[in-house]
């Protein structure tokens, strides 16, 4: 009471404290809004052409069009890309005078030009044509104002404005690329080089003519290789170099044998199983029942042996296969045929509704009257009232085809089960058949088998990715350095410092994990401002098996090296390319060794020959025995027959050529030629045009901050 006095009392600070915090929740609520009305820093996915990208019209964009997507983090990067074109397209359609009305829109929706976006969409999959009946119901909810569900107003407004972008870029690309032309000058030049061919004799001195161990790369060496490789070594933005430790989380003998024991266990409970149990006993124990009659050759080991000693309801097992255990039970043996031919007639049945059904029946019962009643043959009737049109102008004909090969397997079943000559009745997702059995092959009289299988994949235990875990775990602790991790690695077998290189900030593949977001996450902690050079994570980053769901990788990383926007850093080249470093300084040394210009006398010092090569375009991309050498060939081009040249270095060694013959090339047509090179050029201006702009435009990209 004396507490409830004093609030009472002292009433008026509890209202000043009220009023406080709702003034600091209003004044908070005010910079929140204005941060979405005016897209303050924290909301803005990136800027290009001066639009911003909001975060939550990024995420409304990503439900309406990737919702289905299987890979996040690739949805996200269409999503940009989308975001980012659509934004350079509206700047430059409104700049042109470019624009999608309302009349074109929706035609190219519903109807007769349509939008690939459309086409893609509404194809069906077994005609191959676009579903017109879907999009006029579609056109008519819409007209009708009729209720439709928000998931779907949002998808179809934001494809809506997929379609205008895609429009607006096909009339800017259509701009451009009619206004392209090309010089007579070009094409005089380009018809000269494509006809000429040349001749020349060479000497190829490998790089292994150098030992790896005479090579010592310095920091100099890989200055120059990039220097010497500018154009593969520049990057517009920041790159990252993460060396990273594997843990692979293996099954031990242990974890092998308790799995092998429960798999024993399961196969004695499904011998006792009868034949309708088997095919769901099979599915729930991660195995599959098999719908055809198999050869014992088309069998693994040691199946394929085993299979024929083993009699109906038995059951072998468990043995190892691909990292699983198995039990397999023989489920039936028979001769059984190869191939089956079949005439059938189909009445059409869509989506299976039961007045088409009916009426196809009714169709069909007449028709097989007529058969059984000799009065007609199925072939001459399959030829006016089959609607597969596929094979009715071959009188129904369907074959010869091998087990499981159609589409319908009730329909290929009861094909292999059907004498000569009997008709059978069928329901496939086309309609319904009437189908007589012409033709039966056997190519051996061997037994074939029907089976079906119980699996276990061995995998690690709960305890085994524990103790595993904590290994890792202890290696974080004892080892917070580049240095000190690479100590404590140094002489294991079970794992090793590996490199990833150039590696961005909004990157989602990450070495050879691929994507998803474990990769994403490594990347987002070595792009994180506090991440200094020679850091480790402070978590164990866990990979899991997709397939079986276990913890299969544990990684520890640590930032290497960054490379600022321009030219690659020393450091990220050499991890990345110390190979192509190491050949390329080979060459150098091969280079100021050769001398001379007797061919002969070249390759008998470096232990190799003299070779030919006759006729080379100069446009050649490879050439037999050469491989990819365009320096090579220029070379030969640009010198007079009987020159020698100075050693060359290629891609798989150093050249030595000596030019036998020249042969100048015709110029034929200059306007027909003018104008299959000027077509070519246009046809890549989609992708350049685009290309172009973005570079142009240069968009601020934040996404790694949110996602």
């Amino acid at each position: 009471m004396a507490l409830i006095g004093r609030i009472r009392k002292n009433f008026w600070f509890v209202l000043l404290v009220l009023g406080l915090a709702l003034a600091a929740f209003v004044i908070m609520d005010m910079v929140n809004a204005g941060n979405r009305g005016g897209l303050g820093p924290q909301q803005v996915v990136g800027e290009v052409a001066g639009q911003k990208i909001d975060y939550m019209d990024f995420q409304k964009v990503e439900q309406a069009l990737y919702s289905n997507n299987t890979d996040n983090f690739a949805a996200k990067s269409g999503v940009w890309n989308y975001l980012v074109e659509k934004a350079i397209i509206n700047d430059q359609a409104d700049a042109l005078g470019l624009g999608v009305s309302k009349d074109e829109l929706m035609d190219l929706q519903f109807g007769s030009n349509l939008s690939p976006i459309i086409q893609n969409t509404f194809r069906n999959p077994q005609t191959g044509q676009v579903d017109m009946q879907q999009l006029l119901n579609i056109k008519q909810a819409i007209e009708n104002g009729e209720e439709l569900s928000n998931t779907f107003r949002l998808s179809w407004s934001e494809q809506e404005k997929q379609i205008a972008k895609t429009a607006k870029q096909e009339k800017l690309i259509a701009m451009v690329s009619k206004a392209m032309t090309t010089p007579s000058v070009i094409v005089e030049a380009n018809e000269k080089n494509t006809n000429s061919s040349v001749s020349f004799d060479y000497v190829k001195v490998p790089f292994d003519q150098i030992d790896d161990s005479d090579v010592s790369l310095t920091d100099a060496d890989v200055t120059a290789y990039i220097n010497a490789n500018k154009s593969q070594y520049t990057y517009e933005d920041e790159q990252r170099t993460i060396a990273y430790v594997v843990k692979d989380v293996l099954p031990t003998a242990a974890d092998s044998a308790k799995l092998k024991a429960r798999v024993s266990e399961i196969a004695t409970e499904f011998e006792k199983k009868t034949p309708s149990q088997d095919s769901i006993f099979s599915i729930n124990n991660q195995g599959q029942y098999s719908p055809v009659y198999l050869r014992s050759e088309d069998l693994q080991e040691p199946i394929k042996e085993v299979v024929k000693t083993m009699s109906v309801g038995s059951v072998y097992g468990p043995y190892e296969d691909g990292g699983a255990y198995f039990a397999v039970k023989l489920i039936d043996k028979k001769v059984y045929p190869d191939s089956v031919t079949t005439r059938h007639i189909l009445r059409g049945v869509a989506n299976g509704d039961p007045t088409q059904t009916i009426a196809a029946n009714t169709y069909l019962d007449s028709l097989e009257n007529l058969i059984n009643t000799s009065r007609e043959t199925i072939g001459t009737l399959a030829a006016t009232n089959s609607q597969d049109q596929s094979s009715s102008a071959n009188d129904g004909i369907l074959g010869p085809f091998a087990q499981a090969s159609m589409i319908s397997l009730e329909y290929s079943k009861k094909a292999f089960e059907t004498k000569k000559g009997e008709l059978f009745r069928v329901t496939s997702t086309f309609g319904q058949h009437l189908v007589e059995v012409t033709d039966i092959v056997y190519n051996d009289r061997e037994p074939k088998y029907k089976l079906a299988f119980v699996r276990i994949p061995i995998t690690p235990s709960s305890e085994t990715q524990d103790k595993l875990e904590d290994e890792m775990s202890d290696m974080v602790e004892g080892a917070r350095t580049l240095k000190a991790l690479e100590e404590a690695v140094a002489g294991r077998n079970d794992m090793s410092i590996e490199t990833a290189a150039s590696v961005g900030a909004n990157d989602y593949v990450f070495g050879a994990f691929g994507s998803g977001n474990t990769s994403r996450d490594i990347i987002k902690w070595a792009f994180e401002q506090d991440t200094e050079i020679g850091d480790v994570s402070p978590s164990i980053y866990t990979y899991t098996d997709k397939v079986n769901y276990f913890n299969s990788k544990y990684v520890l990383a640590t930032l290497k090296s960054i490379t600022e926007p321009g030219l690659a850093s020393v450091a990220a080249v050499k991890d990345q390319s110390e190979i192509a470093i190491t050949n390329w300084k080979k060459g150098q040394m091969l280079l100021s060794k050769i001398s001379g210009t007797d061919l002969n006398a070249i390759a008998s010092q470096y232990g190799t020959t003299v070779q030919s090569s006759s006729d080379t375009k100069f446009s050649s991309s490879s050439i037999t025995g050469l491989g990819n050498e365009p320096d090579v060939v220029a070379a030969a081009f640009a010198q007079g027959e009987g020159s020698v040249s100075a050693p060359i270095q290629g891609n798989n060694g150093v050249y030595i050529v000596k030019t036998t013959a020249v042969t100048e090339g015709a110029v034929a047509s200059i306007p027909s030629v003018r104008k299959n090179m000027t077509n070519a050029n246009r046809s890549r201006a989609s992708f350049s045009l685009m290309n172009s702009l973005k570079k142009m435009f240069k968009p601020e990209d934040n996404r790694s901050k949110f996602f």
